[in-house]
């Protein structure tokens, strides 16, 4: 029994060995298998670790060095100094200023112990610093994003406050303030339509600052350093500096103070005219085609460009206009009429007519019965009028159909020449040519289709209805038969000054072709003056010099007679060797008469009597307009004793004004109106001024347009008003100051009377 239960014993150890070990096995085999396993699985992760390695190295690697290099550097952008606009003496007209842009980074402006600001009293401090409105500015420093624009465009004394503010609350950090420029016009409105304006990013926008925006921006130019993981600049043989390139100058033919004479003048005539549509003035220099002045009414200030007063229409009325509607009003206020406007020229363009038949020697300037006027014309279908219409010219002479400005006899002398040479002609004096694409956006005059012209497009077209050209057009194409008959290129842009390398670039004078011979041009000259000694141009004399001109009424267009009247006048002086072209147009004028030659006449006259002395253009007649009545020039009485002022005064005739309490004998004059210089009639009243009464009084100046000397005289010195008149015999045909303006008592209006000029256009 007792082997027995051995034998038993041995052979469950053996099955629990065997079992054992097995297990074992099994164990080894698993083990082996997850060995394998993670071998396979860590021989491909290796494999695709060399595989991308070896794809970054090779494949992409010159890629990922660029962007890590970059990511080591620090790059400064230097913004280009936009260059500088000057009139032709060197008056500037548009400058780039320096100002500051401030931004923030949010979460990140701290105060000196790393401290972070609390949004709340950055909101409050920025908003009152710059005067914006706390929540906006609240919902900017608590923005998520890296950067933001607090201001732009700030002047320095901001900046300087900003800075004040920072040290006060001990901010060191996350406030940044960069450098920038901003585009600063002088002048405000001066040139307006012809400068243009720029963006916020200082690209210009419109006129000149757009024309030219590539010369006048320059390019930018950088500093590239190396940086640490902290941002900051490190010593790095890599640093790289590209050298800024700033804005060109740019040098005008304008005349900053003729420019002003002519704003001054057209205001004037569009407001007394009461013109719907406002007006233009070009004066140009025929013999090298320098634009002197450039004016279109109503203008605005290159400061403020987007304020909708030159628009006319009150904040509620802005308010409920759709926003194209709002772009289409800026836009009518910005554009230069000179250039981007097509209008009917009327009758000033009767003087390329004529230019065109004596070239071509179909007719002559005297030759008795050329023409006859019966008050109409039958044409085709129809039957076409004289603007006269109280009778007709009768038989009349290229001369006198000029004078007169009679349609009739323009439209027979449009049949003579024939479509096919005018349109030579027409070409040749630039009127198919876009004129002026060196200023602004320019167009091509609108004539009819040659092939398609009928008797009654012939017509229309001898007298300057019915076709649309421009105003710059138009004068270059006048200026051309006035230069001996040579067309001369306008020009606005006279020189381009590089800052950086010291040179200027001249803008030569393009003499483009002979047009006509200078016989015609000496016969038209002569012709031009008739009309203004003798014709519908008689407002447009002008006191010392010799005149000519041609005035110009056009019709409504057919399919827009809304568009009202144009009162238009082209005048030149001198007559020999002219150096002086004005052209002013007036567009929907609704005062006393709509005809160019007494609404443009004027005005033209004005603008001639004050630019010819300026250009230092000496007087060429003897005639004569002045007062007949003695004049004495006004003393300079300020510093001496009221005593002494009444004495000299009273003693040249004149009326002596002052309020004072002290003695006359010790209390000095401060200040007299008028001033001193200028020539008045006897019994004119002079008004003084000491230190303890400076108080002025204002008077609205009476409109006495139309009145004869002694009528005007009366009613000025019944304003309080002194006189300075220009003739003796007419009627006043302009006065400066304007109408219903409000002056100082005392102040001087000088009027200028002429025959009276009851027709004509």
């Amino acid at each position: 029994m007792i082997k027995i239960e051995k034998k038993n014993i041995k052979k469950v150890s053996n099955s629990k060995l065997e079992k054992r070990e097995k297990q074992e096995k099994k164990e080894k085999r698993k083990m082996f298998i997850r060995l394998a396993i993670s071998g396979c699985i860590a021989t491909s992760v290796f494999l695709v670790l060399v595989g991308r390695l070896s794809y970054l190295q090779f494949v992409k690697g010159k890629e990922y060095s660029q962007m890590a290099y970059n990511q080591q550097m620090k790059n400064k952008i230097i913004s280009p100094k936009r260059g500088t606009i000057y009139d032709c003496k060197g008056e500037v007209l548009a400058l780039s200023v320096s100002v500051d842009t401030v931004s923030i980074n949010p979460g990140k402006v701290c105060y000196k112990n790393n401290k972070t600001v609390e949004n709340e009293v950055l909101a409050e401090g920025l908003s009152q610093i710059f005067s914006l409105n706390y929540e906006e500015t609240l919902k900017k420093v608590s923005s998520d994003k890296s950067v933001v624009i607090i201001a732009k465009k700030v002047e320095t004394e901001k900046i300087t406050e900003l800075e004040e503010w920072m040290s006060k609350k001990g901010i060191t950090t996350g406030i940044n303030i960069d450098e920038d420029s901003k585009r600063y016009y002088p002048c405000n409105d001066v040139a307006s339509n012809l400068i243009g304006f720029c963006s916020s990013d200082n690209v210009g926008l419109w006129g000149i600052e757009e024309r030219w925006n590539e010369e006048l921006t320059g390019k930018s130019g950088k500093i590239v350093t190396a940086k640490n993981v902290k941002g900051e600049a490190i010593s790095d043989k890599n640093e790289q500096y590209v050298e800024v390139e700033n804005g060109s100058n740019i040098y005008l033919t304008i005349d900053a103070t003729i420019q002003g004479i002519a704003e001054k003048y057209l205001e004037q005539a569009v407001v007394e005219n009461k013109c719907g549509n406002g007006g233009n003035v070009i004066i140009m220099n025929p013999q090298n085609g320098d634009i002197l002045a450039m004016a279109t009414y109503p203008d605005y200030n290159l400061n403020d460009p987007f304020s909708i007063t030159p628009t006319g229409l009150t904040e509620e009325e802005w308010g409920t206009l759709p926003q194209e509607e709002k772009s289409k009003k800026l836009l009518n206020v910005w554009k230069n009429r000179a250039v981007s406007d097509l209008y009917e020229p009327g009758s000033t363009f009767k003087l390329i007519t004529s230019a065109v038949a004596l070239e071509e020697n179909i007719i002559t300037t005297d030759h008795e019965g050329d023409f006859f006027c019966t008050g109409s014309l039958h044409v085709g279908d129809r039957d076409i009028s004289c603007w006269k219409t109280d009778g007709s010219h009768g038989v009349q002479t290229l001369r006198k159909a000029l004078q007169n400005s009679c349609n009739p006899a323009f439209m027979q002398l449009g049949q003579k020449i024939g479509c096919k040479l005018l349109y030579k002609y027409y070409e040749a004096f630039g009127l198919f040519s876009k004129v002026g694409d060196d200023i602004a956006k320019a167009y091509e005059g609108y004539f009819f289709d040659e092939s398609k012209i009928v008797p009654v497009e012939l017509a229309t077209m001898s007298f300057g209805q019915r076709i649309t050209i421009t105003p710059l057009q138009l004068i270059s194409a006048v200026s051309a038969i006035t230069n001996d008959g040579v067309y001369v290129k306008p020009r606005v842009v006279k020189q381009i000054e590089n800052t950086d390398e010291k040179s200027i670039e001249t803008v030569e004078v393009e003499e483009l072709r002979q047009v006509i011979s200078l016989e015609t041009s000496q016969k038209m000259k002569n012709m031009m003056e008739s009309v203004v000694t003798e014709g519908t141009g008689r407002y447009a004399k002008v006191e010392g010099y010799s005149v000519g001109g041609k005035s110009g009424t056009s019709e409504p267009p057919v399919n827009n007679p809304e568009a009202g009247y144009v009162a238009s006048f082209i005048a030149i002086s001198p007559i020999e060797n002219t150096q002086v072209v004005v052209l002013v147009i007036l567009y929907d004028p609704h005062g006393v008469s709509h005809q160019g030659g007494q609404t443009a006449g004027p005005v033209a006259s004005q603008i001639l009597s004050e630019v010819l002395p300026i250009l230092g253009i000496p007087a060429d007649t003897t005639e004569t307009v002045a007062e007949e009545d003695s004049l004495s020039v006004v003393p300079n009485v300020v510093n001496k004793t009221v005593a002494e002022a009444k004495k000299t005064l009273t003693a040249l005739g004149f009326n002596v004004q002052v309020n004072i309490s002290g003695d006359e004998n010790t209390t000095l004059v401060s200040d007299q109106t008028p001033k001193s210089g200028v020539k008045l009639k006897t019994g004119a009243t002079i008004y003084l001024y000491t230190a303890e009464n400076e108080v002025r009084v204002s008077t609205t100046v009476p409109n006495v347009k139309g009145m004869s000397i002694s009528e005007a005289r009366n009613t000025l010195r019944g304003a309080k008003l002194n006189v300075s008149a220009e003739g003796t015999k007419g009627i006043v045909v302009s006065q400066e100051p304007s109408y219903e303006t409000e002056q100082e008592v005392g102040t001087v209006v000088h009027i200028v009377l002429k025959e009276e000029l009851k027709d004509g256009q």
